[in-house]
């Protein structure tokens, strides 16, 4: 979510909003977040399109290893909503792969711009709608 004080759209800012009460994997969504206000800074910055490329093909490899940790996670819990919140998880990943595509194909800056703002929607609806459904999960399985 972004800061009320922070004028700039494209930009994340951690918030305790986003916190799943689990340390390592709020780790793991930070860095994420680091990762995608890099993509966007470059784009505005106008960098090259292979450095571009370069955070892109970043976000998309913590993305993988970032969903396989989960998942393993959601295996040991015993999960309910495992296999749904799996299924998001691909589809996350096969937008990704999309919106890297379109980063090597297209040239007009402000489908760029698009592109990374869709990278930011993307991360920011799948924690707030389905992580924080495991997040609710934990918090009562430890109760």
């Amino acid at each position: 979510m972004s800061s009320p004080n922070n004028t700039l759209p494209w930009r994340l800012q951690w918030s305790d909003d986003l916190s799943v009460s689990i340390p390592e994997i709020d780790a793991e969504h930070q860095h994420f977040i680091l990762l995608v206000n890099a993509l966007n800074e470059a784009i505005l910055m106008r960098l090259a399109v292979e450095e571009i490329q370069k955070l892109m093909k970043a976000i998309l490899e913590d993305a993988d290893k970032h969903f396989a940790h989960e998942e393993a996670l959601f295996r040991e819990w015993g999960y309910p909503e495992a296999e749904q919140h799996a299924q998001r998880h691909a589809q996350v990943l096969q937008a990704l792969h999309k919106i890297m595509h379109g980063f090597e194909h297209n040239s007009v800056e402000y489908e760029w711009i698009e592109a990374g703002l869709q990278v930011k929607q993307a991360l920011i609806e799948h924690l707030l709608a389905e992580d924080m459904k495991y997040r609710d999960y934990v918090r009562a399985k430890d109760k």
